[in-house]
């Protein structure tokens, strides 16, 4: 009988995480449900747990006997390493990066210098520390090229990030950005435009899985064209992109994993340049899992069922300290 079998048969339950307190808890909700779902149709059933639910979570995971976390968190209280390094100190085997690639990847401003030390291509930037309300755009635009892009430093799903066109939206945007933080912080990220394709390779430990060429109908690929059904078109494989830019883009991708020590299923943003330059934007180490999300669609691509994909998930938690603790 596999860990996990043994585990059920001896009470143990398994956990999916999800909700929490980020401005991303209704896409936490809908990964975290349907990833629920398709454990349930593969005979595992499990059960919810929502760290914002006000109580104790801790208690919650003990006083459930739960046997492996599954993570369903997106951005920061889930995804930042947090409530990675609660269930290390908890002996409960989880899913995704462990606490380190999930700290760093979720830092946007730390993520970039790793990747720009390893030698990987990713835009100039330029980072905000001061208060917003004192923000001099004279000191970014002799640094970077308008338009540019204005990114919280610790956000995902897109949330909080504008496109600057001018001096004038470049202050709107950082100042939004700042309060956009899900830590409190004043910092950001503004990031000089690439124009080119967009991108994403997700990728299952060592496994690159089809690379999905990203075509929002208006505008940038935004909160709203991620998740409202029919906003966005998507091809598998691109479309737009020859052998070779493919080639490098998967290259890259897999090498931005390998640096910031990630694992289970990960997924790397990119724009590919008139060149055929990977543009290195971020990494997902929880991408998405609702019914627009990038990373299963890829999957399928592969041949992965949506429940094969969760299952895969499932059994590759592991602890930092011991990976097959379970």
């Amino acid at each position: 009988m596999d860990p996990l079998r043994t585990a059920l048969a001896a009470g143990k339950k398994v956990a999916v995480l999800m909700g929490g307190a980020s401005p991303e808890r209704e896409v936490s909700l809908k990964s975290g449900s349907a990833m629920l779902a398709a454990l349930e149709r593969r005979g595992c059933p499990p059960i919810a747990i929502d760290p914002a639910s006000g109580r104790d979570l801790p208690g919650m995971l003990l006083e459930q006997n739960v046997a492996v976390a599954v993570l369903a968190l997106h951005g920061t209280g889930g995804e930042d390493g947090t409530i990675q390094g609660l269930l290390e100190l908890m002996r409960i085997p989880y899913t995704g990066s462990f606490v380190g690639a999930s700290a760093l990847c979720m830092n946007k401003i730390l993520t970039k210098r790793v990747l720009r030390d390893a030698g990987l291509p990713t835009p100039l930037w330029e980072e905000h520390l001061l208060d917003p309300e004192r923000f001099q755009a004279e000191r970014i635009e002799s640094a970077l090229t308008l338009p540019c892009f204005v990114k919280p430093m610790s956000t995902g799903s897109s949330v909080g990030i504008q496109r600057a066109t001018d001096a004038a939206t470049l202050r709107t945007a950082v100042i939004e950005a700042a309060r956009a933080n899900g830590t409190g912080t004043t910092r950001v990220l503004v990031e000089q435009e690439i124009q080119g394709t967009e991108i994403t390779l997700s990728l299952f430990n060592d496994t690159p899985l089809p690379l999905v060429e990203i075509r929002p109908h208006t505008g940038f690929y935004d909160y709203q064209a991620k998740y409202l059904s029919g906003q966005t078109r998507y091809l598998i494989p691109p479309e737009h992109l020859g052998p070779e830019p493919l080639e490098r883009a998967k290259a890259a991708g897999m090498a931005a994993g390998q640096v910031t020590g990630c694992r289970g299923l990960y997924r790397v943003d990119m724009i590919v340049d008139a060149t055929g330059i990977p543009w290195i934007l971020e990494i997902n180490t929880l991408p998405g899992m609702t019914a627009t999300s990038l990373a299963p669609k890829a999957a399928a691509a592969h041949g992965w069922s949506f429940e094969e994909l969760v299952e895969r998930i499932l059994l590759s938690a592991g602890l930092e300290t011991c990976p097959a603790a379970w």
